[in-house]
């Protein structure tokens, strides 16, 4: 090492450290990072090694000028508490030999470095590592000091030691190498070591240093390593700014784009008190075991003031924009720290406890952050220590997981959507017009620069822009009409695509009267920089346009994206040079944020909500002197007192198809089991959707992107997921369609999705054979490391489009007079849609009403704030032409089909009887002659003729009750709007604005006059739901008397049936008892035996006797008898015995399968000689009994998915028969 200690020397000791054999433990660095093992003191060795804090005190607590025999001494305890140390056992002869220029005290000036490195890159088993994690302790601490705790018992941790070692005799356990290896031999540990502390370094300086040093460290091994780091106290606020930097500077973007997690124990996210009060800077010195005291740079940065900490503020601020991407864990303290005002200058010492770092400073409050509540205190929050083992093993385990779903991410190859390059903002301005000969009063110039442009360059260079073209390109229009003779060129209106091709100036009509079929221009030659400036341009009426007064700028985002919302505000306020915080403050921005569950797919929202913020002075300069050459300087202390601002979020109604919300849904789906955004996969790059990019992008960021919410998901947001409800919604299910036909017709298939079979391939090749297109199968897949769930994004098949009602929202920001903010989503269509293109796109109404008629329209912010939010209210409603997005119509027809239906059913219920019958029932003989067959029969068409009726009712009736469900959806909708217009009306009535929003008022009228409308429309709709479904809930209970009377009438019939059965049944046995007698005795007497054979009279010694061989009446009872008993006693026990039942099926069982075992033999053996022709019947034959199988199922599970409208819609169009009793008798 160099007698300096230079950080040179550091990176070069790192970077050229030997790769270490597998069974090498882990290496202890120097004070200049070294890879060599040796320590620069032995007070360094027993503070990195976690000695206790009197042990430390009496190795390190010797005079700052030590002799040889203090520094023996201190390396005699060291080695004491190295030997048999399961991860520190490096070499013990580097400690006795003193470093050259080293001295015993902890306060001897360092360089950042690297304390600990434990695991290999390249190397070889234990050693071999895939992800880094960086401990980085507070700075002036000892490096390994605060993850060291007590001696643990030998099942804890796994320890290495022998069964049965006293704790005494066990070393300090360091779980951030121990804990985290065992878990994960996977993971390269290292343990920074900062600076030593002086006077005028502050957090960005450490910062530096610790980026440079990771980024040392980093070179050579594969970019996309996965990173993680766990802080402590004040290391954190390093990490924090370390990432911020990171992600401004593009030599450190590696770090911040690998980086996956941060674990924060005790950080002051929001500043600490007491750790920034100067009399008890020593108390805070000895109690985190620092070098020295904190110096005056860092406590600025960390002080609280009365109005918290602005540069704290704007850290945590900017931290939380990047922190999507990253896992957070943060720990805070249970135990108040003992504190003193020791080394201040008091008469006398004052001890008190308190938490140096308060649990609201503790936490970030994030929506995926990980709390953990530690039962120690601040000092040794890092340690866990005995009474957090259960929490430290729950963090190891959540970092575990955390490792591998990194390591399996950092397979995937990147690919950036670059949003900001694609995604346009459009910029609105309204000049009044200088022409004293035109009607209107203001004529609109619209751009589209891409977002990041806008963010760069602000709006007024872009309109500035604009207007040279149309300058440029009106003189060309005077030029070619006053020259009499000159060569000429065809040109045309070319604007770089930052105008969509309706978006031209107000006196378009002007431009496109002149009949010709293209302009005829002269042949311009000047071509240079300064051709499109005005000063080029011939005074006159043209001319002045440009020159003519700006009244306001509307700037329109196509997304509901609090980040972009945020950026854009701030742009503006660059622009303005006016404070705007003040409406992203938590009173106006946070507190109106409502976080879905992302787990649960629901999407985030804004409050519905109008307030107006009043002008207000900037905020005071409370920012520490050294932080205005920082990228985090707040530039407020130049700005000008804040303008007047109102604001507004306001739900409106709107649609999408359904096959794009599967789209959607789907995406979402995938974007929650990748994890992060990044690394982005190629299927997702080549989406022809930007709205399912920017969700892929921004659905996991803090404030998260609201996505489109469909009409359950506004009225249900504590919901899992409205998934089923929404693939129930009525208008979906009154406007769907067979896209299979529909596809038969067109040669494009837009919302068909076809799925190939199973295999290995880019979701892309899905979409483009959806959309028609030959999948190009030479196109490799995304990454060949992925799996086949990230490779296939998987669309349903064959669903049937339709449209779902959205509700969608309008945030809108009107800054003083002039200036307008809006962000409001476009639903994403296609010309191929035919009528439904743009049905009801709020931009394009608002754009088009205000080009088309500017006659008083809108003098300022407010008036056209208040022209956009009347067109939020009423453009689905009365706008929409496409007959399917009438709603109030289709829920008309709805109501009225199912109360139609009703009737029907009541006049079929009044007319039938139990004796009447249908054409297929049988015939009156056949009931009436009682048969068993046909009272079977009739009794089964009747019951499933009530089973059909009872599904049909219940199926109206829940029909009715989604209806009412989703009518008061819509009413409340209403209302949600009814109640923003009146925040509205009421600022605007406020006497500052209203002189100059007369026409805004007029506005906000008109609002409330559709919406008092639309309630009621909606209100008497649920009057008439509510009638018709008491009229289905009657019929059911009539239909349910009548089953009874049913019931009885079938039990009446089954009686006198079994009478007659019964009587038939005693006729039997009477003749059965008559008879049995005689039957008895003739099979008795009808017998051969010996008794009644006649042999002639001869006895056995008579000549000519035979010995008979007839058997004896006793010979045959012998017999008969036991044998008649035992079948008899048999018969009984099979019958009633279960036991014996099973036995004979298990006996039955084996010699039926021996049987069928010996026929499929036998089969196997025939089948080889059997005729190629036999063998292909019987396949064809095999394919057509499976066919016949799975249409059996199909029409059972359609059966089951029965679809109730489709048998509406079907009855509509069966002839109406004329009733009898209309007809005349004959």
């Amino acid at each position: 090492m160099d007698s300096n200690g230079s950080s040179g020397s550091t990176d070069k000791a790192v970077e050229l450290e030997p790769l270490r054999p597998p069974t090498r433990p882990p290496t202890v660095g120097s004070g200049s990072g070294t890879a060599t093992g040796e320590f620069e003191n032995a007070a360094a060795v027993t503070a990195a090694v976690g000695l206790p804090p009197q042990q430390r005190q009496q190795t390190s607590g010797q005079d700052s000028v030590a002799g040889r025999s203090s520094q023996e001494r201190a390396r005699d305890e060291a080695r004491k508490v190295l030997q048999g140390h399961p991860i520190m056992t490096t070499n013990l002869r580097n400690i006795s030999k003193p470093t050259v220029g080293s001295a015993v005290t902890l306060a001897q000036p360092t360089e950042p470095g690297w304390a600990v490195i434990d695991g290999d890159v390249g190397g070889h088993g234990y050693n071999e590592t895939k992800v880094d994690i960086i401990a980085v302790a507070c700075p002036g601490a000892e490096p390994l000091h605060p993850w060291t705790c007590d001696p643990v018992a030998d099942s804890d941790f796994g320890s290495s030691e022998k069964p049965g070692t006293p704790k005494s005799m066990r070393p300090p356990y360091v779980w951030i190498q121990q804990g985290i290896r065992n878990k994960d031999p996977t993971i390269r540990v290292l343990v920074y070591k900062h600076r030593s502390l002086r006077e005028g370094i502050n957090i960005d300086m450490l910062a530096t240093d610790l980026l440079d040093h990771v980024l040392q460290i980093r070179q050579g091994v594969r970019p996309s390593r996965p990173l993680f780091f766990i802080a402590h106290s004040i290391g954190g606020l390093v990490v924090k700014r370390a990432l911020l930097k990171a992600h401004e500077d593009g030599r450190y973007k590696d770090i911040k784009n690998n980086c996956h997690g941060v674990g924060f124990f005790a950080t002051p996210h929001r500043g600490s008190s007491y750790m920034s009060m100067r009399n008890l800077r020593e108390s805070v010195r000895e109690l985190l075991q620092l070098h020295r005291a904190l110096p005056n740079s860092i406590i600025n940065q960390i002080k609280v003031n009365t109005n918290n900490n602005p540069w704290l503020d704007k850290m945590h601020e900017q931290f939380v924009d990047i922190a999507s991407e990253l896992r957070i864990w943060s720990f805070y303290e249970t135990i108040d720290s003992e504190l003193s005002n020791t080394g201040a200058d008091f008469a006398s010492e004052v001890k008190f406890t308190a938490p140096l770092v308060s649990v609201k400073s503790a936490l970030l409050e994030l929506a995926r952050e990980d709390v953990f509540a530690i039962d120690n205190s601040h000092a040794n929050i890092a340690s866990f220590g005995p009474n957090n083992i259960s929490t430290m093993n729950d963090f190891l385990e959540d970092l575990h997981m955390a490792v591998l779903k990194a390591k399996s991410l950092s397979k995937h190859i990147h690919h950036p959507l670059r949003l900001k390059d694609h995604v346009r903002v459009e910029i609105v301005g309204f000049y009044e017009d200088p022409d004293p000969e035109s009607d209107s009063s203001t004529r609109l110039y619209a751009t589209k620069p891409q977002l990041g442009q806008y963010l760069q360059k602000g709006a007024e260079l872009f309109l500035q822009e604009r207007l040279s073209k149309v300058q440029h390109k009106r003189h060309l229009l005077t030029r070619a009409f006053t020259l009499k003779s000159a060569t000429v060129t065809e040109t045309e209106d070319d604007d770089d695509g930052t105008g969509p091709p309706s978006e031209v100036d107000s006196d378009a009509s002007s431009i496109g009267s002149f009949s010709a079929p293209s302009l005829i221009v002269d042949q311009v030659t000047s071509t240079g920089p300064d051709f499109m400036h005005p000063a080029n341009f011939p005074p006159g009426r043209y001319s002045a346009a440009h020159h003519a007064k700006k009244k306001i700028t509307w700037i329109h985002v196509p997304y509901n994206n609090p980040i972009w919302a945020k950026e854009v505000l701030q742009r503006i306020q660059e622009t303005r040079g006016q404070n705007l915080q003040k409406l992203l403050s938590r009173e106006h921005w946070q507190t109106k944020q409502v976080q879905g569950l992302q787990a649960q797919s629901q999407p985030s929202y804004f409050k519905p909500f109008a307030c107006l913020v009043p002008a207000d002075a900037p905020l005071p300069n409370t920012f520490p002197p050294f932080t205005t050459s920082t990228p985090l300087a707040d530039k407020r202390t130049s700005l000008l007192p804040s303008p007047r601002c109102v604001y507004t979020y306001l739900p409106y109604l709107h649609f999408d198809t359904y096959c794009n919300i599967i789209r959607r849904r789907k995406l979402i789906e995938k974007r929650l089991d990748h994890g992060r955004a990044k690394p982005v996969p190629e299927y997702v790059e080549d989406l022809d959707s930007l709205e399912l990019k920017v969700i892929w992008e921004y659905i996991g960021f803090d404030p998260p992107l609201n996505c489109r919410r469909t009409l359950d998901q506004f009225a249900y947001p504590s919901l899992k997921d409205t998934h089923a409800r929404d693939d129930d919604q009525m208008l979906y299910k009154l406007t769907k369609h067979d896209q299979s036909a529909h596809n038969d017709k067109s040669h494009s298939s837009i919302n068909k999705f076809v799925v190939d079979p199973p295999s290995r391939r880019s979701a892309v090749t899905s979409v483009c054979t959806a959309k028609g297109s030959e999948p190009d199968t030479s196109r490799e897949e995304y990454d060949d490391t992925c799996s086949e769930d990230e490779s296939e994004f998987d669309f349903e098949c064959d669903v049937k489009d339709g449209k779902l009602l959205m509700v969608d929202q309008l945030w809108l920001w009107a800054i003083d007079n002039d200036t307008l903010a809006t962000f409001f989503p476009r639903r994403e269509s296609s010309p191929k849609e035919g009528t439904l293109f743009q049905q009801a796109d709020l931009r394009n109404i608002v754009y088009n009403e205000l080009n088309g008629d500017l006659t008083g329209r809108t003098d300022n912010a407010l008036d056209l704030a208040a022209f956009i939010v009347l067109h939020a209210v009423m453009a689905f409603v009365e706008l929409s032409t496409h007959r399917d997005l009438d709603i109030f119509r289709i829920f008309e027809e709805a109501i009225g089909l199912l109360a139609e239906r009703m009737t029907q059913n009541m006049r079929r219920f009044r007319t039938q009887n139990f004796i009447s019958t249908s054409t297929d029932d049988l015939d009156d003989d056949d009931f009436g002659s009682g048969r068993t067959l046909s009272i079977k029969e009739r009794h089964k068409r009747e019951l499933e003729k009530a089973e059909r009726e009872n599904r049909e009712n219940t199926s109206a009736l829940l029909e009715l009750r989604d209806m009412e469900d989703e009518l008061s959806t819509l009413l409340r909708l209403f209302e949600t709007q009814e109640g923003v217009v009146n925040q509205l009306k009421e600022i605007y009535n406020n006497p500052s604005l209203r002189e100059i929003t007369k026409n805004g008022q007029g506005y906000l009228d008109k609002a409330m006059e559709y919406l008092t409308e639309y309630k009621q429309l909606t209100g008497e709709m649920v009057k008439r739901v509510e009638t018709t479904k008491k009229d289905y809930e009657k019929m059911l209970e009539m239909a349910q008397r009548q089953a009874q009377v049913d019931e009885v009438r079938w039990s009446r019939l089954q009686t006198e049936l079994a009478a007659s059965q019964n009587l038939s049944v005693m006729i039997f046995t009477t003749f059965t008892v008559i008879f049995l007698p005689l039957s008895f005795f003739t099979g008795i007497f009808g017998m051969n035996t010996r008794e009644w054979h006649d042999d002639n009279g001869l006895q056995p010694g008579d000549e000519g006797f035979v010995p008979s061989t007839i058997p004896t009446l006793g010979y045959i009872g012998a017999i008969a008898l036991p044998v008649s008993f035992f079948l008899i006693f048999t018969s009984l026990i099979a019958a009633f015995s279960s036991r014996v039942q099973g036995i004979s099926k298990k006996i039955f069982k084996a010699a039926t399968g021996k049987i069928k075992q010996g026929y499929r033999a036998i089969r196997v053996e025939a089948r080889k000689i059997e005729p190629e022709r036999n063998k292909m019947r019987k396949e064809r034959k095999k394919l057509m009994r499976r066919r016949a199988r799975e249409e059996e199922r199909a029409r059972r599970q359609k059966e089951l998915s029965y679809d109730f409208w489709a048998d509406v819609m079907n009855a509509r169009h069966e002839r109406h028969q004329i009733p009898d009793v209309n007809k005349h008798d004959y």
